[in-house]
């Protein structure tokens, strides 16, 4: 028995479909993530090209628990850089309150700031956008956490040379150690001592060191701090001239 040979059809003339030319992409370093793979999705907040995946995480001091937040996604700089900001600016507010957390918060800033935001830095500007994108708003260091966190910190900063200064400035003025044969004159009323050291020759010197065999019952016993760490014989007592 045989079965009739089906007839065959013929096939329908063939028409090249017709695609739109290219775009060209607009930055020279159009990352591919192998051989034969699409180009990295655009930002998944707006749909903008270029983004990349960045981690972002702020933290929460609550006295004895703490609570750290992670965001990871990809992002484009724009919307990247809304994210980073204002988890850092709320770490900045909120990270401190706790024991473990005072210590926590600082290593959370900087790897935002080393992390997400070098990265993110690095990308050129956005294009080709099908949704708002998120807006950075002000720089971290321009936003009030931060600025209640570091005036205090930069005050702090800048007290240290400042008392550093004023100390070297006013260390001329306190008691200098006296030798034997020194002359000096007393600026306050005996027998208070503010000795100041002056030349033997000069109408100034009221009074001269003597060694303790010197002192007689007249003479005025120096105070220890006109003998510790005298450069020569260390005097006893001053005598008038």
């Amino acid at each position: 028995m045989t079965f009739p040979h089906p007839q065959a059809q013929p096939h329908p003339p063939h028409h090249p479909q017709q695609y739109p030319p290219p775009q060209p992409y607009p930055y020279p370093h159009q990352q591919q993530y192998g051989p034969g793979h699409p180009v990295a999705a655009g930002c998944e907040v707006c749909g903008a090209h270029p983004a990349i995946p960045v981690t972002v995480r702020a933290h929460q001091g609550m006295i004895v628990i703490m609570r750290t937040v992670t965001r990871r996604g990809v992002l484009c700089r724009t919307c990247g850089l809304a994210v980073y900001r204002q988890m850092t600016s709320d770490t900045l507010l909120t990270g401190w309150w706790g024991l473990f957390s005072f210590f926590v918060t600082p290593f959370v800033v900087l790897g935002n700031a080393f992390g997400a935001r070098a990265a993110l830095r690095r990308l050129p500007e956005p294009y080709g956008a099908v949704r708002p994108p998120l807006h950075p708003g002000r720089r971290v260091l321009r936003r009030a956490p931060a600025m209640l966190i570091l005036t205090p910190i930069a005050l702090l900063a800048l007290a240290v040379p400042a008392l550093l200064l004023v100390g070297l400035l006013t260390s001329g003025g306190g008691p200098v150690a006296l030798s034997v044969g020194d002359c000096v004159r007393n600026e306050a009323d005996w027998p208070e001592q503010r000795l100041q050291k002056v030349d033997c020759g000069s109408p100034l010197a009221e009074y001269l060191v003597l060694d303790e065999a010197s002192c007689g019952p007249g003479d005025y016993l120096l105070y220890p701090e006109y003998v510790t760490g005298s450069p020569g014989r260390p005097g006893s007592c001053v005598t008038p001239r």
